[in-house]
């Protein structure tokens, strides 16, 4: 029983250094988005409107854009009038009581969720000019005055410039990554600033006509 419970602590441990990953791959062929937990997650082309599950990287199950279905509105019966509860009122008192607290909590919430994220990849193309060849010089000339400035996207980006008239073309890939445990810490932290006794009670609310028990 012991190893047991070892192991699932062991794997609990494992999964939570997993990072929780989004990919958007973009081109002139397909614009590709992922969203999982490592190599397992969904990926969705959003020109297409096709979708595919991976795991582990691997292909596992595809699904097509669903076609558009003529609505068929079925008249229904009509059903015996339910008894209707009795309405809890939820003062407006209430919530702005507690909302300086929900939003300050909030907002610590998705500053730390942001910064605990890392640019994996980002890298990509751009293949175009313009009408005129001085504006496609220009926009050259300001591609490189940016290498000089930032050497590290030598190699990441590149622009090549076309000079026979209007062209835009290229391709994009950025990856960025959080560990699942730096989201689930930050989430704990998060419920503890929050006023979760005041939230429960507000969401309850209160019948009318109760009053507080001072």
């Amino acid at each position: 029983m012991l190893y047991i419970i070892l192991a699932i602590i062991l794997l609990a441990a494992a999964v939570t250094l997993l990072r929780i990953r989004i990919q958007l791959e973009i081109s002139d062929k397909h614009r590709l988005l992922f969203v999982g937990l490592g190599r397992s997650g969904a990926q969705f082309d959003l020109k297409s409107g096709q979708s595919v599950f991976r795991l582990l990287g691997l292909r596992i199950k595809e699904k097509k854009k669903p076609e558009k279905k003529k609505d068929r509105r079925k008249a229904k019966a009509a059903k015996p009038e339910k008894k209707k509860k009795r309405r809890r009122e939820r003062p407006v008192a209430d919530f702005l009581k507690i909302l300086p607290a929900t939003v300050r909590a909030l907002v610590r919430y998705a500053v730390s969720i942001l910064r605990s994220f890392y640019i994996e990849r980002f890298e990509g193309e751009v293949r175009g000019g313009f009408d005129q060849p001085d504006l496609t010089g220009t926009a050259f000339g300001f591609y490189q005055a940016v290498l000089g400035i930032a050497p590290a996207a030598v190699g990441r980006f590149r622009f090549t410039p076309y000079w026979e008239g209007a062209a835009l073309g290229g391709w994009a890939r950025l990856s960025v990554a959080i560990p699942l445990y730096h989201l689930i810490g930050r989430t704990i932290v998060m419920f503890c600033r929050l006023p979760l006794r005041d939230l429960i009670k507000l969401a309850i609310g209160k019948k009318k006509g109760d009053q507080d028990v001072q």
